[in-house]
């Protein structure tokens, strides 16, 4: 993982201890912050092999004790490079496909969380979300992909927005204090070929799709905090 990736990481921690306990009883609802890297495979890259960073915020709820929802929204990037890349198909001249992509994201899911264990403090879960994923793949000089035509095949064109379906494990676990942080482990699943501008002139069958992990600090919109109990009466 990148430096300045465990480096946020260690800074939200921190920033999360810092705060002051206060017991808390249960907390239904968090504003979610969260860092993630993120290694794309596709045409170009078919292991998740260069990593890049994003930013998350989302609405987390936690009302429920089997299934719960969560809104996230996504903004980073990712990376796509093979300099030995070719595509033969016997004519001249040969194809030029890009060798090297760095593609920009936005997406914006909803999705389910499944708890395969809860407590009070923890909480262990499978999710699979939906949602939409906007994507810009550019070259080694920051340029659009999408608008250099000799890069694909003849006639060849794509949206550079998709379905995504996100699925993968998480974790998280409530401070006293009514905190929490979270850690998901999943990918990224897209309905297009296309997040390396490559698909005819690729050589690898599928969608494209993104490996990704991430974590979270949860900041409480609504919690219940206990009464302190009553004095007890005295025998004077």
């Amino acid at each position: 993982m990148p430096l300045s990736f465990l480096t946020i990481l260690f800074v939200l921690l921190s920033a999360v201890l810092s705060v002051s306990a206060q017991q808390v009883q249960h907390v239904t609802k968090f504003i979610d912050f969260g860092v993630s890297t993120n290694a794309f495979k596709g045409d170009l890259s078919h292991s998740y092999t260069d990593w890049a960073n994003a930013v998350h915020i989302g609405l987390k709820f936690n009302k429920k004790k089997r299934i719960n929802g969560h809104f996230n929204l996504m903004v980073g990037n990712a990376f796509a490079q093979n300099p030995d890349y070719r595509f033969d198909n016997g004519i001249t001249p040969q194809p030029s496909p890009a060798t090297f992509v760095k593609i920009s994201l936005i997406t914006v899911h909803y999705e389910a969380q499944l708890n395969l264990y809860k407590n009070k403090n923890w909480a262990f879960y499978l999710y699979q979300g939906i949602g939409i994923c906007r994507f810009d793949p550019r070259d080694s000089e920051n340029k659009k992909l999408s608008d250099q035509l000799n890069t694909r095949a003849q006639g060849e064109s794509y949206s550079n927005v998709t379905i995504a379906l996100p699925n993968g494990i998480g974790a998280s676990y409530l401070f006293t204090n009514g905190f929490a942080v979270g850690f998901q482990a999943g990918w990224l699943n897209t309905n297009t070929d296309y997040l390396d501008n490559t698909s005819k002139w690729g050589d690898r069958a599928g969608n494209d799709n993104i490996l990704s992990y991430k974590m979270s600090v949860f900041l409480p919109l609504k919690k219940l905090i206990p009464e302190p109990p009553l004095p007890l009466p005295s025998l004077e």
